[in-house]
C-alpha cells in the first residue's frame, strides 16, 4: 500500500453526492456516550502533497486527512459539505472532496478521506473536525463482530487531530466471518484498521510480510496469552485495513503491532500500537 493517498487518482475522480431519500430521514438524537466516541480520530496525513485534480479541480496541491469512525457509514449520505476542519488560528475549511474509497469494501467504510486545504503542519495545523451535514451510519453486516447503530452524525466533533509528524496507529479491530473473511489459512480472522494509510517500513518487506509483526492476545484467567498470525489477508488494495489469520481457537481479545514496522504516506513510522477487539454482546 505504498502511499495510499497518491494511489487514489482514479477513484477520486468520481464526485460525491447525497441520496435524496437519505437526506429526508428524520434526524436521530445521538446519545452523548455514543457521540463522544463515534468520530474516533482525524489524521493529518499529507500537507500540500496531493494534486487537486484528484477532486476534479486542477490547481494547487491539497492536504489529505483520513477521518475515522466507530460505525460504518452510509456512502449515499456522504458529501464534502458534511465536514468542517478548524485550524489553530480559528479558520474554518470545507474539504474539496470526501470519499470512502479505497476503504469501501464490505466490512470497511469507517474511514473518510478528506482532501482540501486544512492549514499548515508547523505554523497553523488543523485542530478539530466537525460533522455539519446529515451523514448517516448503517448497520454492521453479517459476519462482523462490532456493534452497529443507525445514527445521524450531524453535530459531532473531534479535537483528536493527529499531527502530520506523528506516525499511524491502530484505531479499530473486530472479528469477521462468512463472506467477509479473506483468509485462506487459520481458523479465526481479526480485521484491523489504521488511522492512516500504511506501507511496510522495514526495508525489503512487502505487505504480505507484515503478519509476523502483529500479535494477538487471548485471555486465560486474566492473563493475556500472545499469538502470532499465520498469515495476513486483504492486502495490496491501497487501503488502511488488514485481516489477520490466526490458527488458535482461543478468542483473540487484543491486537498489538511493534514499533517501526509500518509507515504513513509522509514516511512517519508507527510507534507501538494496540487495540482491543470489539465484540457486540447479545
Amino acid at each position: 500500500m505504498r502511499n495510499v493517498f497518491k494511489s487514489l487518482a482514479v477513484v477520486l475522480l468520481f464526485a460525491c453526492s447525497k441520496d435524496e431519500e437519505t437526506q429526508k430521514q428524520v434526524i436521530q438524537e445521538i446519545p452523548q456516550v455514543v457521540e463522544q466516541d463515534t468520530l474516533v480520530s482525524a489524521f493529518f496525513g499529507l500537507d500540500d502533497a496531493l494534486p487537486s485534480l484528484l477532486c476534479n479541480q486542477p490547481g494547487s496541491l491539497l492536504d489529505g486527512m483520513p477521518v475515522n469512525f466507530r460505525f460504518p457509514l452510509d456512502a449515499s449520505s456522504l458529501s464534502e459539505t458534511d465536514f468542517e476542519v478548524l485550524d489553530s488560528l480559528g479558520n474554518i475549511h470545507v474539504p474539496m472532496c470526501a470519499v470512502l474509497a479505497p476503504a469501501n469494501e464490505n466490512g470497511e467504510n469507517r474511514t473518510v478521506l478528506l482532501l482540501g486545504e486544512f492549514g499548515t503542519a508547523i505554523t497553523n495545523p488543523p485542530v478539530e473536525v466537525r460533522v455539519v451535514g446529515d451523514l448517516f451510519t448503517i448497520d454492521a453486516l453479517s459476519g462482523e463482530s462490532a456493534c452497529s447503530a443507525i445514527l445521524n452524525l450531524n453535530g459531532i466533533t473531534n479535537t483528536n487531530v493527529i499531527p502530520l509528524a506523528d506516525g499511524p496507529s491502530l484505531f479499530f479491530a473486530q472479528r469477521i466471518d462468512d463472506d467477509l473473511n479473506e483468509c485462506d489459512s487459520g481458523i479465526q480472522t481479526i480485521q484491523v484498521a489504521w488511522n492512516g494509510g500504511v506501507t511496510p517500513y522495514i526495508s525489503g518487506d512487502t505487505e504480505s510480510d507484515l503478519f509476523q509483526y502483529y500479535v494477538g492476545y487471548s485471555d486465560s484467567s486474566g492473563v493475556l496469552m500472545p499469538h502470532v498470525p499465520v498469515s495476513i489477508a486483504d492486502i495490496n488494495d491501497n487501503d488502511n485495513f488488514h485481516q489477520l489469520c490466526f490458527s488458535t481457537s482461543d478468542e483473540i481479545v487484543k491486537i498489538s503491532m511493534m514499533a517501526y514496522t509500518v509507515e504513513d504516506p509522509n514516511h512517519d513510522p508507527n510507534v507501538y500500537s494496540e487495540i482491543e477487539v470489539i465484540s457486540c454482546s447479545p
